[in-house]
């Protein structure tokens, strides 16, 4: 990820809500975070694949030291937007995600150069039909909230 090395920070991931939303305990002030992990949409926990999102990130992230780096200085839904690294094995969670089919790269709001190789993910995910590409036509999630709240 391409942010300033002075912003980032390191903390304990001691909740995760879904498999694109954390909380981190920062090391350095023991304050939490809410985290929106940056440039990858998972599905919501009511659509298909999204308690398989939430539960590999809860599996990867829970009570491990992270490291967060800031991707946007606004916040998101009063969340940080961010990416985050697992330190002991340099996992960065969007790969994670993206590979196994359990996100999508949002080019709505994905940038950064790193972004091309989670667009390289997200294809060889769906060329091997890993995860929600095991379905024929899967929906997006930000279609999926869009639908739901015309209702």
């Amino acid at each position: 990820m391409s942010a300033t090395p002075a912003l980032a920070w390191t903390g304990e991931v001691i909740s995760v809500h879904d498999g694109d939303s954390v909380t981190v305990r920062r090391a350095d002030t023991g304050k939490t975070a809410k985290v929106r992990i940056y440039g990858v949409d998972c599905p919501e926990l009511k659509q298909a694949y999204g308690v398989e999102a939430r539960d590999l990130t809860a599996r990867v992230l829970t009570g491990k030291t992270v490291q967060v780096i800031p991707a946007q200085k606004d916040k998101s839904y009063k969340r940080e937007v961010g990416g985050v690294v697992l330190l002991d094995d340099l996992l960065v969670l969007q790969d994670a995600l993206v590979s196994s089919g359990l996100a999508w790269v949002d080019d709505r709001f994905c940038k950064l150069a790193v972004c091309d190789l989670w667009r390289l993910h997200q294809r060889e995910a769906r060329e091997a039909g890993r995860g929600l590409w095991a379905d024929k036509s899967p929906v997006p999630p930000w279609t999926w909230r869009r639908m739901k709240h015309k209702r």
